[in-house]
């Protein structure tokens, strides 16, 4: 059975904002071995903003508990 394969966005795995996905073949066999979100501009500025919005939390955070 394929792996299914999203980002990681602000805390959860995410579909593509099209909802697009590719499939990756395994060299020896030929078979889908994996799925994967196919992500595009949207999806980028999507991660952008949730890894800023992030930043600024981990600031505040002592390096003791980060």
């Amino acid at each position: 059975m394929p792996q299914t394969h999203q980002p990681f966005i602000h805390g959860q795995w995410a579909d593509a904002a099209s909802g697009a996905t590719f499939e990756d073949l395994a060299p020896a066999t030929g078979e889908v071995w994996a799925r994967a979100a196919a992500g595009g501009a949207a999806d980028l500025e999507r991660a952008v903003e949730a890894a800023h919005a992030a930043r600024l939390g981990w600031l505040e955070t002592p390096p003791g508990e980060r």
